[in-house]
């Protein structure tokens, strides 16, 4: 072998190292990037599945709430019925009072035209 190529041989060689140094240089960095983008899909996917969580205790919170308010309602509505029918058949007091008065009077009626004579 001539001394020129036999020293071309080791360039040749930490050429071809060199670039295969920074090839592997590059893939590292790649790898890296790659590993990081992967945590980062993991942390999105995470937070996603903590919204939709969150988003789903709010609606059935959400529908809770509303049912609650139905009942509490229909429940109000129930006694201010029952209320109405009460004082529709109990007596006021000054309805009493007119009922006595009138009972008097019949009385009073019935006494002046049934005895003989009368009252009084």
């Amino acid at each position: 072998m001539p001394a020129g190529s036999a020293e071309s041989l080791p360039v040749q060689l930490t050429r071809m190292e060199g670039v295969l140094n920074r090839i592997a240089d590059r893939v590292n960095d790649l790898r890296g990037r790659v590993d990081q983008h992967e945590t980062d899909i993991a942390t999105l996917k995470s937070l996603t599945q903590s919204l939709k969580e969150g988003a789903d205790a709010s609606k059935e919170t959400a529908v809770a709430l509303a049912l609650a308010l139905k009942d509490a309602k229909e429940t109000q509505e129930a006694t201010a019925r029952a209320e109405v029918a009460k004082s529709d058949q109990s007596w006021q007091p000054v309805t009493k009072v007119f009922a006595v008065i009138a009972g008097l009077a019949v009385m009073w009626t019935l006494l002046q035209n049934l005895l003989p004579g009368g009252i009084g």
